[in-house]
């Protein structure tokens, strides 16, 4: 066999694996569902090692998840269904909010849940340029050290919106990009039964689940979120803080390439 042979039968191998590895990720995700831009999005966060997008674990474990926060609306009533169910929970704030509510933030550090970076304003900080996103979590990290005494770990971009420069922004300030599997709100679901059965059709060992707490209307979020625990529950599995769930990620499970399944839009925040 020549020698440029045996140099191309290789390459050859390695390009059929890689289109079998995309044909199975880009099945397992909805693109269609998608507009353009997030069709980029989704493509280009499956090649980047930084971002934590999907946990696989050999216990049943799931990680419940809420951005937007804290808001007084509805921060409070999440806090309460969280204790009645003995769930601990990883709140993703914004750090405007945090300024004007710390007591709700101090209340969520207190009741054992993690408290980590949302951006301060919560812009899109694709499109920011790089002094903008540096303030935008310097500036969340900062207020909450005074709140809560510690740096958060983790930082989800708003609407899940970033690129290479925030993820390296955040992991100079010490934070892994945290998406998410599947959320509460998506636009096919009018009711919190649908929205409930939507997620817990979706389960799997080391789940990240994405609600909300603020910014708009979250009435059927707070309807669907009993019907979301208890059916996890009596399927067997532990609701965990993001901490946690990557702590048993099995192998190399802790960071998967494949997107979120929800179809984000401005309405969900």
């Amino acid at each position: 066999m020549s020698k440029g042979k045996r140099i191309i039968i290789p390459v050859i191998l390695a390009m059929l694996v890689v289109g079998i590895w995309l044909g199975e990720n880009i099945r397992a995700c909805p693109m269609n569902d998608m507009n353009p831009a997030k069709q980029l999005f989704a493509l280009r966060s499956w090649f980047n090692p930084n971002v934590v997008r999907k946990v696989h674990t050999k216990e049943k474990l799931v990680a419940l998840t809420f951005d937007d926060g804290p808001d007084p609306r509805y921060t409070s009533q999440v806090l309460d269904i969280l204790k009645q169910y003995q769930v601990r929970a990883t709140f993703f704030v914004v750090g405007e909010y945090v300024k004007a509510h710390p007591e709700l933030v101090r209340k969520e550090v207190v009741e054992g849940h993690e408290v980590e970076n949302h951006s301060y304003t919560h812009p899109d900080l694709e499109t920011d340029d790089e002094i903008e996103v540096i303030r935008e979590l310097e500036a969340t990290q900062e207020v909450l050290r005074k709140t809560t005494g510690s740096s958060p770990r983790y930082l989800r971009p708003p609407r899940g919106l970033f690129n290479n420069e925030v993820v390296e922004t955040a992991e100079c300030l010490g934070m892994k990009t945290v998406l998410w599997d599947v959320g509460v709100e998506h636009h096919s679901c009018s009711t919190p039964e649908q929205m409930a059965g939507r997620v817990i059709e979706k389960a799997h060992p080391g789940i990240i689940i994405l609600a909300h707490d603020g910014r708009l209307d979250r009435t059927l979020t707070l309807e669907a979120l009993p019907i979301v625990i208890e059916g996890y529950q009596k399927m067997g599995y532990r609701f965990v803080t993001v901490t946690e769930l990557l702590k048993n990620a099995t192998g190399d499970g802790s960071v998967v390439t494949q997107p979120p399944s929800l179809r984000l839009n401005k309405k969900t925040g």
